[in-house]
């Protein structure tokens, strides 16, 4: 898409959160969105993540997703907006951030930016006027955020994935100088990334799988 005279690639995935996923569905999620971070390593890399959430009650899947794609996934290197939606009913949409941002904190959701925001285009006058507000915000937040990093975009490079899992198994165990056993990958996505003990163990194997190593257990 183009805005303010500029040209952008914008790539979405699946929430973690939907309730239609089942476990196969949810290790898909996560594999493919691995998959498009290293896809994207070739195409000039990754400027920003826009974290797009319903504005609610802040939950543990919410926390485990921005575990995965900013500390995981893209290792803490690119900036991550949060962008809130469904707050069309507030006088002023930005009022609930004042009211929940410690909460967010509290969870260990870090952002560098936000936005307060309305989907709903109904036509009626007000609606038509907040969501015409929440494009501009959104607009403005990819600007304010991508303006400052020409040729500074994550690249995950060659090696990338066995480089994030010993990182992971670092800020665990302090031990970052050997490929980790299936249990102990296992135990950085429960007790970091806050994955259920099921997907952990068949994510673990893909992992071990795809770092070309032999399975020990």
């Amino acid at each position: 898409m183009s805005f303010n005279g500029r040209n952008f690639k914008m790539f979405d995935t699946i929430g973690l959160e939907e309730p239609q996923l089942g476990m196969k569905e949810y290790l898909d999620v996560i594999v493919n969105a691995h998959n498009l971070v290293a896809k994207l390593d070739t195409e000039g890399g990754i400027d920003l993540l826009v974290f797009c959430v319903r504005a609610g009650r802040v939950t543990a899947t919410l926390q485990t997703n921005y575990r995965l794609f900013y500390e995981w996934l893209c290792e803490k290197k690119v900036p991550i907006v949060l962008v809130l939606t469904g707050l069309e009913r507030e006088n002023n949409m930005e009022d609930w951030w004042d009211r929940n941002k410690l909460v967010f904190q509290r969870y260990g959701i870090n952002v560098a930016d936000h936005a307060c925001i309305t989907a709903a285009s109904k036509l009626d006058g007000r609606h038509q006027q907040l969501y015409e507000q929440s494009r501009t915000l959104v607009r403005d937040l990819v600007i304010r955020h991508t303006d400052d990093r020409e040729g500074v975009a994550y690249r995950g490079g060659e090696g990338w994935y066995k480089d994030v899992i010993q990182k992971l198994w670092g800020l665990t165990l302090g031990r970052v100088k050997f490929t980790p056993k299936r249990k102990n990958i296992e135990n950085v996505l429960t007790k970091r990334c806050g994955m259920p003990p099921v997907a952990a163990k068949e994510l673990a194997t893909r992992i071990r799988s795809d770092l070309g190593e032999k399975s020990r257990y």
